[in-house]
């Protein structure tokens, strides 16, 4: 008996050394796979690497419309800042030439870092796609940049730490919002002090986050950690206490711009969750049967993962759709487009990407035990936020297009 319980535990170990050793290495070395398409040099051509150069940019596209349509108006706000100085929100606002119907809105930069390639997006749009015959019944206002701070400094949050997409809302009682999933889970996702990329827990996260999965399951972990959370300022995914300055700039600039149309489409560009190479629709569970109509007919021909669908989550103080509550008495369509970049689908995939933010997160809040640290930390950050992969990038800007065109086509037929 005792030679048998010998052998057992022997074996039981072994199983722990070798299970241990394949998280290791799966998860440490995990790259998933690039769309598999030509590079085009003249997309990357819209892709800059600095917060500046997008800027630039973006303006100058948009007043090279002034060109080619008879109304454009080129703008932009402040945005007040303890560490940096001249941020702006920059706006490139094209009327509807004849009736005033439908407003697209297409926003970048919401998740700071993000809006490299949602900068990118509106730049080709304004390149290649608008034309003044689309725009007779229809307008567009895009929106550079929202979260200008975290753009610059290459952090998905705001100087204050808060997730822009978590802050929005015509009533303060978001603030009052509980998350008790991320509460009981805050230890993990809210690690102290200097960040140590070689930590014990930092090369294991992926045994970690296997046995809180296989305790509440994935969709409640995802909602614990991706819902918002406003009670730890430290904690990722915080929405605040109060409303950051960008939603009073959004109210007063869409109060004005969307008065005139009946119909709004919303159209949020993130990067991050989702398969590789695939531009997502992300939206909130709609409870009006007409509004989720109307939204499923203008995105007719893609699949849309509703934030109540299963391994997806639902988000407070979305961006989207605190325009449809500005404009109560408009058909408001929400919709956030995703870039996916690490196979979230797939558990080492989901799990990777929260051990991304979580890592940035305790670095930008207690700094890094070595410059290696903070390298190896923000190399994870953009390839979750901003791939380098040429194919990526390129991919990016394909599918957006592509899809961008059946939209606005769905868009016309909506009455």
């Amino acid at each position: 008996m005792n030679k048998f319980l010998k052998i057992a535990g022997i074996t039981l170990v072994a199983l722990v050394v070798l299970l241990l050793g394949y998280s290791y290495v799966s998860f440490n070395s995990y790259s998933p796979t690039d769309p598999d398409v030509t590079v085009d040099k003249t997309k990357l051509g819209y892709y800059q690497n600095s917060w500046e150069d997008c800027r630039d940019a973006f303006r100058a596209q948009a007043n090279s419309m002034k060109t080619r349509f008879d109304s454009v108006a080129v703008f932009s706000r402040a945005v007040e800042s303890k560490s940096d100085t001249g941020l702006t929100i920059d706006f490139c606002y094209i009327p509807a030439s004849d009736t005033t119907e439908k407003l697209v809105m297409i926003c970048s930069g919401t998740h700071g870092i993000e809006g490299f390639v949602g900068s990118a997006v509106q730049q080709q749009l304004m390149a290649e796609f608008f034309k003044p015959e689309m725009l007779e019944t229809t307008g567009v206002l895009l929106v550079h940049g929202l979260n200008a701070w975290g753009f610059k400094n290459q952090r998905r949050f705001t100087e204050s730490n808060v997730d822009l997409n978590r802050n929005y809302s015509t009533d303060k009682s978001l603030f009052e919002t509980k998350n008790d999933g991320f509460v009981a889970l805050y230890d993990m996702l809210t690690p102290k002090g200097e960040l140590n990329m070689n930590s014990i827990s930092n090369k294991f996260f992926m045994v970690t986050a296997i046995n809180q999965i296989a305790r509440k399951g994935m969709p409640a972990l995802l909602q614990a950690f991706a819902q918002g959370q406003y009670e730890f300022q430290e904690g990722i995914y915080f929405g605040g206490n109060d409303f950051e300055q960008q939603v009073a700039i959004m109210s007063e600039v869409l109060s004005d711009i969307a008065a005139p149309y009946s119909t709004l489409l919303n159209l949020d560009l993130h990067t991050g969750f989702g398969e590789r190479g695939e531009l997502h629709l992300f939206p909130n569970p709609i409870d009006d049967p007409e509004l989720k109509a109307k939204t499923v007919e203008v995105f007719k021909g893609y699949q849309i993962d509703w934030g109540d669908s299963d391994n997806f989550y639902t988000v407070s103080g979305q961006f989207v759709e605190f325009i449809g509550d500005l404009f109560p008495d408009k058909t408001s369509i929400p919709m956030l487009m995703e870039f996916g970049t690490l196979n979230t689908g797939s558990t080492i995939g989901a799990v990777k990407s929260a051990h991304i933010s979580i890592a940035e997160n305790q670095g930008a809040h207690y700094g890094y035990k070595s410059q290696k640290d903070s390298l190896k930390a923000l190399a994870g950050y953009y390839e979750m936020f901003y791939p380098p992969s040429e194919k990526w990038r390129t991919n990016a800007l394909t599918v957006s297009q592509e899809m961008m065109g059946k939209i606005w086509e769905n868009l016309q037929k909506l009455e």
